[in-house]
């Protein structure tokens, strides 16, 4: 599921399953292309990619039929059309607190490569492009989504103004994608994942983004996230974004071990790392 495929299932609130992948290995490719994902994130924030190695795997993964969703730096349209550049088939932007920089983000991936004071006044509605201009940028741009990450009191309460931007073939937001981390510690209750007060945050901005007609979803970086992954899917998250091969490797090897210390009577191991991502 890639390009206008990818963009339209969101779109539609069709579910669409994937997973972070940290590892460049071409081993780990065809371990994944396995697994049925309809899209793969690669995260540009926090993982320190090689620039050949993202732009090979954006477009190993596209020529596999997986979409590849790249979260940059921070809300930069540059940045964001470099992503593009790379392959990337959606964009995810971090942090997001500003309408000024949604309509900027909107601008770079569905409006590219107008640039500057006329691109302004098109997105603003000052001026409305040509029909042969609309055209070319309806079908040069078909392939890019936008998903916005939302970590904040800020972004929770403009929300609704951020999903009312709207790009020269529809909506300029494709998606939502919900930050616990971040959300959980500017709302003072740090990792609280699992608490009555998070879920209720976190699962009531999944609803809001699929009453307003937007694909939501979120993405817990750290181990052992299932359960609140569960809580997003019943609350009506489509895009079911979990965990991370680095993570549930961990998970997955710690849990077998334990049950090989067990049989040996030996003491299993509890130490889990917290790092996120």
């Amino acid at each position: 599921m890639v390009g206008n495929d990818f963009r339209d299932a969101l779109r539609s609130g069709k579910n669409v399953y994937g997973t972070l992948i940290t590892s460049t290995s071409p081993k780990m490719f065809d371990t994944t292309i396995s697994l049925g994902l309809d899209f793969i994130f690669l995260c540009n924030e926090h993982v320190l990619y090689n620039p050949d190695s993202l732009g090979w795997m954006c477009r190993a993964y596209k020529a596999a039929g997986i979409s590849t969703v790249v979260r940059i730096l921070e809300p930069d349209p540059f940045l964001a059309t470099q992503a593009l550049d790379a392959g990337a088939g959606a964009i995810l932007v971090p942090y997001m607190e500003n309408i000024e920089d949604v309509y900027n983000l909107v601008g770079a991936v569905k409006y590219r490569p107008l640039k500057g004071k006329k691109l302004m006044k098109i997105l603003h509605g000052e001026e409305k492009p040509s029909a042969e201009l609309e055209a070319y940028l309806i079908n040069h741009n078909k392939n890019h989504s936008l998903i916005l990450n939302i970590e904040s009191p800020t972004g929770v309460k403009n929300l609704e103004d951020f999903l009312s931007v709207q790009s020269v073939d529809g909506p300029g937001v494709d998606g939502i994608i919900v930050g616990p981390h971040d959300l959980s510690v500017s709302y003072g209750m740090p990792e609280k994942y699992q608490s009555v007060e998070f879920l209720n945050l976190s699962c009531g901005i999944i609803k809001k983004a699929r009453e307003l007609g937007c694909a939501a979803g979120g993405h817990n970086g750290s181990r052992g996230t299932l359960d609140l992954q569960t809580e997003w899917a019943k609350a009506g998250a489509n895009i079911i974004l979990y965990s991370s091969d680095t993570f549930l490797f961990a998970d997955k090897l710690q849990d077998d071990m334990n049950h090989l210390r067990e049989v040996k009577g030996e003491r299993i191991n509890i130490n889990r790392n917290g790092d996120s991502v």
